[in-house]
Order: structure tokens, then C-alpha cells, then sequence
């Protein structure tokens, strides 16, 4: 079991409160203190208990953990020993006392920190117990920024807004902005270890630590200064804070918090066609309060910028999943997906692609949507569609912000059939010969074909935007009959020309 140890840092920083003229003379200063003795000539030593002694009495043994009443004389005693000197205390004992008040406030906390995680609400328990530790506000939130636990608020902090689709405080959307777009924001999501964020966005010094498990980003733990200053030993403090969370969270003694990062790895695996097991498939559908058959949609999201990184996103993340209920965001191949249940939000698939435009204008994202899926078994293909169709899109340089699947359908199929044949070879042969037709005899065939195809064989219309006369035109289609021989009363023949134009006119758009 994890168990916190004190530094000479720590009783330097609880001393305070009580003595004004002191120094402290350490040089690792690693977390081993137990507890405090005071210190007897010829006595057993260990380096597990800080030692209280006068400075008449200072020895010349070397490796100890020191609490001195008055300067040593002779040596410098940095030199030596660990060692904190408090010259303005006449009573040894009274020193004693507060000193084993520390460390029985700090022995306290960390077995209420062990019991909470048997209690109904851990994170709150481990919080509240840690007030006394650090006598300011601290919370914890989630990798979309949902609050997890804040036992006590005080002036000055930020008011959480109530997400309605799950009920939970959340950090408001406008202050997830402010943090995206801040460059000190943006490198803390990357740091290991505790950390202090500066006043410069927030009026005040934030002291935080990210929750890493196994390189998952899971969250963050987070103190405000706003009732006493920040101090040295806090950051010993929340770093053990936090791996007794992490802990927790390996052993699913918090699976609350660590569900996230699950999720995060079935939908990877999943969408990797990487689980075989139905049954831990259906569990993760039964979490989520879905069903196998319900209706479905996958997203996939990118944008032109560069390097979009798992915690840079979150914020993203969180917006899309409050504006899309019963959806699940997160990135997988460098790029946003989300899954969405329509059966269970009741929205239709172009509610929810509208819902997510301002998003898509103000990030510069664009987006590709699969066809509705009626089993949850389809999601990898759907992924497929989504992931396809956006890449589609894109080089079509459309002005659009989202694209979906079957408006790109015949772009899709022609791509699959150009993987194995040269576009030429898709396309009709009999087409081929018209406008070879047209090259060596500086007709104009292979266009009225087009216009009257596209036209849906309309001769009128046909003939106002050729500008000929009806008369011309019926000469005309003799002549392309006679030479291409091509039934034009067959629709199967005049499906598979107007797809030979489409390859045809691709191939010289991307050859130019």
C-alpha cells in the first residue's frame, strides 16, 4: 500500500505558522520522514526520523535529519546534515509537540485518503480531506473537463456550468476557449509531475498535476490559491495525492474516472476489428445504456492544422459531446471520430451534422459523416465511410464544412475501380470511339452525347443549350448511333456512358 512520507521541506513549511527566524539546509531532501525523536548521544540513529536537539548538542555524525534550537558552533552544518534550524525557540518541548502534530495531521490524512476509496464517493472523501493539507480550494476534472469532485468553493472561483445531457458540472465553454488558447495552457498538458500554473488568465496561481495512466491522459488535479499561499511542500503532497488516485483507477477502485480511458481503448480496438470477444463488446454497449441494434452514425473530423494531440482536443471533445447527446468523441488515427446513438437521442442525422457547424467554421475543421448504421457490429465499417468520405471531400475542394457518404458514393466506387484498372479501362469503349471520332473528323458528337444524357434525352432542352435546331439534333444522334453504336433506349447502356463521362472528366481535371 502506498504510504506518504514527509521532507524537511514539509516541517519547514508547517513551522512557519509558529517561528519567523529560520533556515533550511537540505540537499535531496527525498520523502523518508516517519516521524520525530529527540536525539540521545550513543543512541541508535535512523535516517526515517528527524532528530530535535540544541545547538550545544550538535553531533558530528553525518546523515541525519535534524530540527536545531540555536546555531551550531564550529561546522556549517548544510554540510553535514539535512537540517532545520529555528533560532527564535526557547522550548525544546513545545517544539517536540509541533512537530509531532505534523506528523500525525499528515499520518491522518493519508489514512482517510486509503479509507475513501471503500466509501460511496471517494474522490470527494480524498478531497476533503486534503483541505486541511493544502487550506485552499482543490477539485479534480476529467479529460473533457468534467468536474469530478469539488468539495468546497470560495470567492473568485470559477462557477461551473450543469451539463444536461449528463447532469454533471462541467468548466464553462467559454473558459475551455480561453485555456485553447493560451500557449501556457497548451504546454501543461504535456507536463508529468506537479506543476504551477501562472496567474496570468486566471487572476491567481493554479498548483495542478495531470493524471497519467499508462500514457492515457485521464484528468488533472487542481489547487487554487486563493485563501493561503502555495507553498513548497504542496507539491510532494499532490503528487502522492495523485498516485493514490491513479492507483485506484488501475485497480478500478475508481472506475468513474478511469472509464474514459477504457472507453477510449475499446472504440481503438474496436474500430481496429481487434475484439472477437462478443461478449465484452455487449458489456461496454450495456455501460453505455446502448443496444446492438440501436441507430447509428460515425463521425470523423480534421482539421488543416497540424499535430492534433489527444489533450489539446479535449476541450473540443467535451464541446462535441454536449452538443450531441448520447455521442462519444475521441481521437483515433490522429483524427476526432465520434459515435453517435441516434435511436437514443431521437435526432436525425442531419440535426445532428447542423449541430456541429459552428464548431466546424470556427476551428476550421471539416467533416465526414458514414450512412446510418443499424447495428453496432457495422461501426468499423462506418468508420470506413466516414474516414473516406472525408478524404473525398476534401480533394474535391468543396466549399462545404461536412460531407456524407452517399454523395460521394459513385466518387467512392470509381476510386475502388481505379486501384485496379487505368481510368480509360473503365470507361466505355464505345465512348472512347466517339470522341476519337470527334478529334479526327472536328465534330462536336461527344458533347451533344453529354448534354442529351445529362438532360435525360430532352430534346428540347437539349437543342436550347446546344443551340441547334431540333432537326440537327435528331441528325446527330443518328450519326452517334451509327458510329458508336450505342442503344440509347437501353438504361443500362446510358448509365454506364454517363459514369465513362464523370471517369473521363476526373482523369483530365487531374491531369491538367
Amino acid at each position: 500500500m502506498l504510504t506518504f512520507y514527509l521532507t524537511m521541506q514539509i516541517l519547514y513549511d508547517e513551522f512557519q505558522k509558529y517561528y519567523q527566524h529560520m533556515d533550511l539546509h537540505v540537499q535531496e531532501d527525498t520523502p523518508c520522514l516517519e516521524g520525530v525523536r529527540l536525539y540521545r548521544e550513543h543512541c541508535d540513529l535512523s535516517p526515517r526520523y528527524v532528530y530535535l536537539l540544541t545547538g550545544k548538542e550538535f553531533p558530528a555524525v553525518q546523515g541525519l535529519h535534524l530540527i536545531l534550537l540555536g546555531k551550531p558552533s564550529g561546522r556549517e552544518p548544510e554540510a553535514e546534515n539535512e537540517m532545520l534550524l529555528i533560532e527564535d525557540a526557547s522550548d525544546p518541548a513545545d517544539v517536540l509537540t509541533r512537530a509531532q502534530d505534523i506528523f500525525d495531521k499528515y499520518l491522518r490524512w493519508d489514512r482517510l485518503l486509503h479509507q475513501a476509496l471503500n466509501s460511496p464517493n471517494p474522490l470527494d472523501n480524498m478531497l476533503t480531506a486534503s483541505l486541511d493539507i493544502f487550506q485552499n480550494p482543490i477539485f479534480i476534472h476529467d479529460s473533457n473537463f468534467f468536474i469530478l469532485s469539488c468539495p468546497h468553493t470560495v470567492p473568485g472561483m470559477v462557477s461551473w456550468d450543469k451539463d444536461p445531457r449528463t447532469d454533471m458540472d462541467i468548466a464553462p465553454l467559454s473558459l475551455i476557449h480561453d485555456f485553447r488558447a493560451d500557449l501556457e495552457y497548451l504546454h501543461t498538458l504535456s507536463t508529468v509531475g506537479p506543476a504551477l500554473y501562472s496567474a496570468e488568465l486566471r487572476g491567481y496561481p493554479i498548483l495542478y498535476i495531470n493524471l497519467w495512466n499508462e500514457g492515457r491522459y485521464e484528468g488533472r488535479i487542481c489547487v487554487d490559491e486563493l485563501e493561503t499561499s502555495i507553498l513548497p511542500g504542496h507539491y510532494l503532497a499532490i503528487q502522492y495525492l495523485s498516485e493514490v488516485i491513479l492507483d485506484a483507477i488501475r485497480k478500478k477502485s475508481l472506475y468513474r474516472l478511469g472509464m474514459g480511458g477504457d472507453l477510449i481503448q475499446f472504440f481503438r480496438e474496436f474500430l481496429d476489428q481487434g475484439i472477437q470477444d462478443e461478449a465484452r463488446i455487449m458489456n461496454c454497449l450495456s455501460f453505455l445504456g446502448w443496444k446492438r441494434h440501436d441507430r447509428y452514425l460515425c463521425l470523423c473530423l480534421e482539421t488543416d492544422q497540424p499535430d492534433i494531440q489527444m489533450h489539446s482536443s479535449a476541450a473540443t471533445l467535451s464541446y462535441i459531446e454536449t452538443q450531441i447527446q448520447d455521442s462519444y468523441a475521441f481521437l483515433y488515427e490522429n483524427r476526432i471520430t465520434v459515435i453517435v446513438n441516434l435511436t437514443h437521442s431521437g435526432a436525425q442525422r442531419s440535426d445532428v451534422l447542423r449541430s456541429l457547424a459552428m464548431l466546424l467554421r470556427e476551428e476550421l475543421l471539416k467533416m465526414g459523416a458514414s450512412s446510418e448504421l443499424g447495428d453496432f457490429f457495422q461501426l468499423s465499417q462506418g468508420y470506413l465511410q466516414a474516414k473516406t468520405v472525408l478524404q473525398l471531400g476534401r480533394r474535391s475542394h468543396s466549399m462545404h464544412w461536412y460531407y456524407r457518404f452517399e454523395d460521394y458514393l459513385l466518387e467512392y466506387l470509381l476510386q475502388k475501380g481505379g486501384e485496379v484498372f487505368s481510368p480509360e479501362l473503365l470507361c466505355s469503349a464505345k465512348l472512347l470511339a466517339l470522341k476519337q471520332y470527334d478529334q479526327e473528323n472536328h465534330t462536336d458528337l461527344y458533347h451533344t452525347l453529354k448534354i442529351f444524357l445529362e438532360r435525360e434525352r430532352n430534346v428540347l432542352q437539349t437543342s436550347k443549350l446546344l443551340y441547334i435546331h431540333r432537326s440537327t439534333l435528331f441528325y446527330r444522334l443518328e450519326r452517334i448511333q451509327k458510329i458508336a453504336d450505342v442503344n440509347l433506349d437501353d438504361a443500362k447502356e446510358r448509365l454506364v456512358l454517363r459514369i465513362s463521362y464523370y471517369i473521363m472528366e476526373q482523369n483530365e481535371d487531374s491531369s491538367q
